[in-house]
């Protein structure tokens, strides 16, 4: 099931400026990694941004079912 990123994601981080940031805190989230790659994505979409397979790939790897 996917997650929205409000509630989630930090106000302050909901800026397409924040992209480094956003991918540092989901990357500290004890949750598996396509939940992690969901929220990425959703924020993305939120606040008009971009991500790639290999920001996309990053996060995912450090999701609690890749360890």
């Amino acid at each position: 099931m996917s997650r929205s990123p409000t509630g989630i994601i930090p106000e302050a981080l909901m800026v397409p400026t924040a992209k480094g940031a956003v991918m540092q805190f989901l990357k500290q989230l004890p949750i598996e990694g396509e939940e992690k790659v969901s929220l990425l994505v959703g924020w993305a979409r939120m606040v008009g941004a971009s991500v790639n397979s290999s920001q996309r790939d990053a996060v995912r790897q450090t999701g609690t079912d890749r360890q």
